[in-house]
């Protein structure tokens, strides 16, 4: 059973179009299991998107999938099964900073 999932994200803002892009690396157990590389998504889409790989590639059995499409968020899923999740966010000033 996993102990810990870690989301190191990085956004930066693209002046010129007004959009922004991050990127995302993702560990388990300390173990560096993925990196997005690069992705269009303000906010906290890089959490997304690290929870939509994580659950596509088999690192969270028993997630809960609603009707709707969604399911139930990270941070509840790691509470209900006793994972610590760390999750920590960087905005860069450059593209190549991501």
């Amino acid at each position: 059973m996993k102990q810990s999932i870690t989301i190191i994200g990085r956004r930066w803002f693209e002046r010129v179009n007004g959009n922004t892009y991050h990127s995302v690396s993702i560990l388990v157990d300390g173990k560096h299991v993925h990196r997005i590389e690069y992705d269009y998504g303000y906010g906290r889409m890089y959490a997304q998107n690290a929870q939509k790989w994580l659950d596509k590639n088999g690192y969270l059995p028993g997630i809960e999938h609603y009707p709707n499409g969604g399911s139930e968020s990270l941070w509840r899923y790691c509470e209900k099964n006793g994972i610590a999740l760390f999750d920590t966010v960087t905005d860069v000033k450059r593209k190549k900073d991501l």
